[in-house]
């Protein structure tokens, strides 16, 4: 078997680069993706660690803030009330470790090998991006088994709640486009952890995720409603609980929901999207 080798020159190298077949990227994304997996499964005390944690937390925000979280007249119980948004908060810190799979690859030297490869230029960003999000579609299947065997239900009915999961995901997604952004920017694992915290934190708990926008301070009301954490976690949560009862804990419909998930998702993707595949070609 004859193997090629791809050019040395640089420029001629990104020529050959660009002219590969669709197929032939597909095959490298696929194999990219299969290798960050595989990385993963090698490190059998952070895959517990890793589902550990987000059970617990739906466990415990279900018991210990249903103990006290009053949600009377509303015709709802906590526990459908916050399902959605812990399962929406789990994709938001989830999509941190992109970003540090990412800055631990630069600083092993893993992407000077890839880019000494014949392979791909766009296949190490997509095939991050199809291994994290395989990874997080596993990780919101679990919390719903997990929900489903505590007492939580979907009151709009399988179809619903099938959309609820696509929901989670696509939110998931464009987390990772912003972590694989602040990965190639930031360069060091450590630092990009805390990096992606600043800005994650206050959206989590500024959103409509613990308590009804009505109950938060006036001023933060306004932020609140604007926020794409409260976009995707009513949007998620209408599914869940139906149209009636959204309105009854949010004051808002579902379908003006979705329409502000949707919007800020593909800002969020486009643009993230655009700054990792520049600093990528920076890097």
């Amino acid at each position: 078997m004859t193997i090629v080798a791809p050019p040395a020159d640089a420029v001629t190298a990104a020529r050959y680069r660009a002219a590969l077949p669709l197929r032939r990227m597909v095959l490298d994304i696929h194999l990219l993706a299969k290798r960050n997996l595989m990385k993963v499964m090698r490190k059998p005390r952070f895959i517990i660690f890793s589902t550990l944690q987000p059970i617990m937390q739906l466990i415990l925000f279900v018991f210990v803030f249903g103990s006290i979280a009053q949600l009377k007249g509303l015709g709802l119980s906590y526990k459908d009330f916050v399902v959605p948004a812990v399962i929406i908060q789990t994709m938001t810190f989830t999509g941190v470790q992109s970003g540090i799979g990412i800055a631990d690859d630069m600083n092993t030297g893993m992407i000077d090998r890839f880019r000494s490869l014949p392979i791909a230029r766009a296949s190490f960003l997509l095939g991050r991006t199809a291994s994290d999000t395989a990874r997080l579609t596993f990780q919101v299947l679990l919390l719903v088994v997990t929900a489903l065997a505590i007492g939580f239900r979907f009151q709009n009915g399988l179809v619903s709640g099938i959309g609820m999961i696509v929901i989670a995901i696509m939110f998931g997604m464009a987390l990772i486009t912003f972590s694989e952004y602040v990965g190639l920017a930031v360069k060091d694992p450590e630092t990009v952890q805390a990096a992606m915290f600043i800005p994650l934190l206050p959206l989590v708990f500024t959103s409509s995720a613990f308590a009804p926008i009505s109950r938060l301070p006036g001023w933060m009301q306004p932020f609140a409603k604007l926020n794409p954490v409260t976009g995707a976690i009513d949007t998620a949560r209408g599914l869940s609980i139906g149209d009636d009862k959204l309105y009854k804990v949010s004051q808002v419909h579902l379908s003006t929901a979705f329409t502000r998930f949707a919007i800020t998702w593909v800002i969020i993707m486009v643009l993230f999207t655009f700054l990792a595949v520049r600093q990528w070609r920076k890097t």
